[in-house]
């Protein structure tokens, strides 16, 4: 049996499963080269030629469902009209199955941290969460953090739900490296020094957003007398402002995973990806433990998540496949363009 995954939020992407074991895995901007491409249009006109029945399904949480729905009539009933169709919007769900399914565990609880998950309530969404996982499909939601919608209590410098991803994507965004390349802010953080000068990001293990004010897509960050008007990362004022980030952010994450109670543990969504603070965690973990770290943990895994679970879903089967390499794509003779 074959199942498939598409994700059409940033970092669009494509996965196929064979009888449970990734086949193929692709992100749009591979194809397109548009860095973090939504739409998966390229990569999914490739696999409609493929002509193979299976399970297809989408996650859509950034999207209206009225667009969703006509991204599928076009792109995917009107080819491939032999398929069944799932759609998903359990983002944090997804990223966990992901690396659940990578890891080598029968059971472990699962950690996602990111930016921004779905809607849980009509006011927040998700941004951290907790989850047991034991094979095949047994899943239970340990815990969930959120953060406040946009224009709901978001005045600046009032206290707000935020999650530490989302403060981090919103100073990485300020210092000019955009939401999405907070991996400079982590590599900055090592010039910079303790500051008393620099306001803490977490007070009392929750986000200072006094520090932020609620954007349509995120946060912002509003600067202090301290901080001259023009940014300059050669500064060392803003290299002390990564260090104090990072230093916070390893600290709410090292107490967050420490909740756990499994010694197997997987930490995947965004903020999985800050090496320098997995490193911080092992520090803290009892020496029995196991830490897998998904390495596609952003939201192109979100595919991945979905058709290995599909498949599980489906068949019950309590095989699993372990990650092997990190390369997913065609062979040489195999180019998908």
């Amino acid at each position: 049996m074959e199942t498939v995954g598409v994700n059409v939020t940033h970092d669009a992407s494509f996965c196929r499963c064979v009888n449970g074991e990734v086949n193929l895995f692709i992100e749009e901007e591979r194809l397109s080269r548009k860095k973090h491409d939504t739409m998966p249009v390229k990569t999914v006109m490739e696999y409609q030629e493929s002509n193979f029945a299976g399970i297809t399904g989408l996650e859509y949480h950034d999207y209206s469902l009225k667009d969703t729905c006509n991204f599928f009539d076009v792109i995917f009933k009107k080819k491939i009209p032999n398929h069944d169709y799932r759609t998903y919007d359990q983002h944090h769900f997804l990223h966990a199955m992901c690396g659940f399914y990578n890891s080598e565990f029968e059971e472990a609880d699962v950690v996602v941290v990111d930016g921004l998950g779905n809607f849980v309530d009509e006011e927040n969404h998700e941004c951290a969460t907790r989850w047991h996982v034991k094979k095949p499909t047994q899943v239970k939601l340990l815990e969930r953090q959120v953060s406040s919608k946009f224009g709901i209590k978001t005045d600046r410098h009032d206290y707000w739900s935020m999650g530490v991803g989302m403060a981090y994507a919103s100073i990485s965004d300020y210092l000019g490296f955009g939401q999405t390349e907070s991996g400079k802010v982590m590599g900055l953080a090592p010039y910079g020094k303790e500051d008393p000068n620099i306001k803490p990001f977490v007070i009392d293990g929750r986000v200072n957003s006094k520090l932020f004010y609620r954007t349509r897509y995120g946060a912002n960050f509003i600067p202090y007398d301290y901080l001259p008007e023009k940014v300059d990362v050669r500064d060392q004022r803003f290299m002390n402002l990564a260090y104090r980030l990072q230093k916070d952010f390893e600290k709410w994450m090292t107490d967050f995973i420490l909740k756990c109670e499994s010694k197997n543990i997987v930490l995947t969504g965004g903020c999985a990806l800050n090496c320098v603070a997995n490193y911080e965690y092992l520090k803290h973990l009892p020496k029995d433990a196991k830490l897998y770290v998904e390495p596609n943990s952003t939201d192109a895994g979100i595919s991945m998540g979905m058709a290995m679970y599909c498949w599980r879903d489906i068949t019950k089967s309590t095989e699993i496949f372990p990650l092997k390499n990190l390369y997913l794509g065609p062979a040489d003779n195999e180019i998908l363009y």
